[in-house]
């Protein structure tokens, strides 16, 4: 079985509200167009665990990925996958230059090897309509010591991350939905886990835009068809470096309505570029 791929890299989000993915935002900051989102980009380069362990991969998966420099709407990209063991693997996501545009080392730990579960907290939900602060260091401090908002999310076919590529029959089965319900599919993929971790963190400091660079994350249970996920979200750490503000966070995903924990994310990200 082969595990590396090529395909046409998809910009599910040119409407986001974090406008980096937009062709108008991103030239004003020197990208020749809206960015592919960092979260779909992991997926990219998450698809060969998904084929190689196929659910396993799903309810116990781990992935550490670093993106590097960008990927743009319908950009041929290729992922090299080193199978480094029976149970893990790195890659890497290369453009049509041939250029590495991001990592990732990616495994499949024993049950036994998981971390503890994190525990659901007690946080108050946030509102639809609620405004968040704009995001400032003084902000992202505030909600350091005083804590965040949980915010909910329903995985279904009706997702705007339903599908990472545009053609959807590209992704392995288990991430598909098929024609009619059927055991074992559409289950979440990567770029709907780790998008959870992005809006949970644009939604407690207002922002726009940003850009993903970095995450660590663990899963603990596949996430079926219709399940509203709560993400729960502790700032780590804040820095400035070059100019750009960034923070580090955790976030924890939950069953919204069992409290079934289902997944532990770090993130790195710039809240805020230099002008």
């Amino acid at each position: 079985m082969t595990l590396s791929f090529d395909e046409i890299a998809f910009n599910q989000a040119p409407d986001s509200q974090n406008q980096i993915h937009s062709d108008d935002m991103a030239q004003r900051y020197g990208f020749r167009g809206g960015l592919v989102p960092g979260v779909t980009l992991s997926a990219y380069l998450t698809q060969p665990g998904v084929v190689q362990w196929g659910l396993s991969f799903l309810q116990r998966g781990q992935a550490s990925i670093k993106v590097l420099r960008p990927i743009y709407h319908a950009e041929r990209v290729s992922v090299s996958v080193n199978l480094t063991s029976e149970t893990s693997y790195e890659a890497e996501l290369i453009n049509s230059e041939g250029e590495v545009r991001a990592i990732a080392k990616v495994s499949l730990p024993e049950q036994a090897d998981l971390p503890a579960l994190p525990h659901r907290k007690s946080l108050p939900v946030m509102a639809d309509n609620y405004q968040p602060a704009i995001a400032t260091p003084e902000v992202f401090e505030n909600l350091q010591h005083n804590g965040t908002l949980e915010t909910r999310y329903l995985w279904s076919k009706r997702h705007a991350m339903a599908s990472y590529f545009d053609t959807p029959k590209s992704m392995p089965a288990l991430l598909t939905f098929g024609d009619a319900p059927a055991p074992n599919r559409g289950l979440a993929n990567t770029s709907f886990i780790l998008g959870c971790a992005n809006w949970v963190f644009a939604s407690n400091a207002g922002m726009n835009p940003w850009v993903h660079l970095q995450t660590d994350h663990q899963l603990f249970a596949e996430i079926k068809n219709e399940t509203e996920v709560a993400a729960q979200m502790s700032v780590d750490a804040l820095f400035e470096k070059k100019g750009h503000q960034f923070a580090d966070i955790w976030v924890n995903l939950f069953n919204a309505e069992t409290s079934e924990p289902l997944a532990r994310i770090w993130q790195r990200a710039i809240y805020r570029l230099r002008a």
